[in-house]
């Protein structure tokens, strides 16, 4: 049981689980597991929820001696599945997720699970989060995903103040407000953590960013990996916008604007529609070089990431909308299982 001691001075026990679904993370699980040993304190127990991998990543977590490791099943292979299968099986007051493609700093559960004694109104609290690539399409991709007109200026992105937020990035949860708010829904490939935060403040559970709990996501390492990718978040948030429509952001409209604009204007006229093509990606690119030269990759590679995003995205939250947009259920449903009860 650990012991956190509160800003009044009034030590009170807490168990902290910390919880990661992984699937073939055989190539980071040992920075994982070390990156946990080093933390400042340490957490009662570690869960992983294993999406039946097949690169040893199993092998590697039941070896692991100096953290006490558990691993369940996740055989639904989807991220929220994995969550939820690894909060009904952990036993913590305070649930840490920590994923397997960041970088927590030592002192980060120190961070939040203090917050969290310091203030009993919040439900949820997570840092802010710098954005890292490996190679260099990884560094390029990091250079437009870490400023404003990458992926938005949500504040644990860019460097936002203390205060209420929509979402945090890899939540530390008080385990009553997640078990109450059903975990995460697993109609959700992308997104379920955005989703979950806003139920649980719609519950009355406070979100919180406490910038002081520093983190570093790893970015995808290929412009086909990160438009896969970018697709998917853009095709989930459809379904979070029919189930939240009040957490619609102005700048979220803007790439599926563009998507659907430059498709009318090339149906109606072609040539139009390539001119409005080649200034978008001129704007769009001279961001993206710029932002590259500045972080020390190469401004060409730089100039390719913005439409990427940007397109992929709009054009997921389009299908998503079409997809989403025909199911009369308005109401999210919680996939968690009686057994993690509150």
């Amino acid at each position: 049981m650990t012991t956190v001691a509160p800003a009044d001075g009034a030590a009170a026990p807490v168990r902290v689980s910390v919880i990661a679904p992984v699937r073939n993370e055989a190539h980071n699980i040992p920075r994982v597991l070390a990156m946990i040993s080093a933390q400042t304190l340490p957490p009662d127990e570690v869960v992983f929820a294993d999406g039946m991998s097949e690169d040893g990543t199993r092998d590697l977590l039941v070896a692991a001696d100096d953290l006490p490791v558990r691993v369940v099943d996740n055989p639904d292979r989807i991220v929220p599945a994995g969550l939820n299968r690894a909060l009904e099986a952990c036993t913590g007051d305070v649930v840490a997720r920590m994923d397997a493609h960041a970088q927590y700093a030592p002192d980060y559960l120190e961070q939040v699970v203090g917050f969290l004694a310091d203030h009993p109104e919040v439900a949820a609290v997570g840092g802010s989060m710098a954005t890292a690539g490996r190679g260099p399409w990884g560094r390029a991709i990091a250079a437009t995903l870490s400023r404003p007109f990458g992926l938005g200026g949500a504040r644990h992105r860019v460097g936002g103040d203390a205060g209420p937020i929509q979402h945090v990035f890899s939540g530390c949860y008080r385990r009553r407000a997640l078990v109450a708010a059903g975990g995460w829904d697993e109609r959700f490939a992308a997104n379920e953590d955005f989703e979950a935060d806003l139920r649980i403040a719609a519950a009355g559970g406070a979100v919180w960013l406490h910038p002081e709990a520093t983190s570093t996501w790893f970015v995808r390492e290929s412009l086909p990996a990160l438009a896969r990718q970018m697709w998917r978040y853009g095709y989930y948030k459809a379904l979070t916008l029919r189930l939240h429509p009040d957490s619609l952001r102005p700048r979220q409209l803007v790439p599926p604007a563009v998507v659907a604009g430059l498709v009318v204007a090339t149906a109606a006229r072609p040539r139009l529609g390539a001119a409005l093509a080649l200034a978008y990606a001129v704007a769009g690119g001279a961001l993206g070089a710029r932002a590259a030269a500045a972080d020390g990759a190469a401004p060409w590679r730089g100039a390719l990431v913005p439409p990427v995003v940007h397109l992929s995205w709009g054009a997921g939250l389009l299908a998503g909308v079409g997809r989403f947009a025909r199911t009369s259920d308005r109401t999210a449903v919680p996939s968690l299982r009686e057994s993690a009860g509150a």
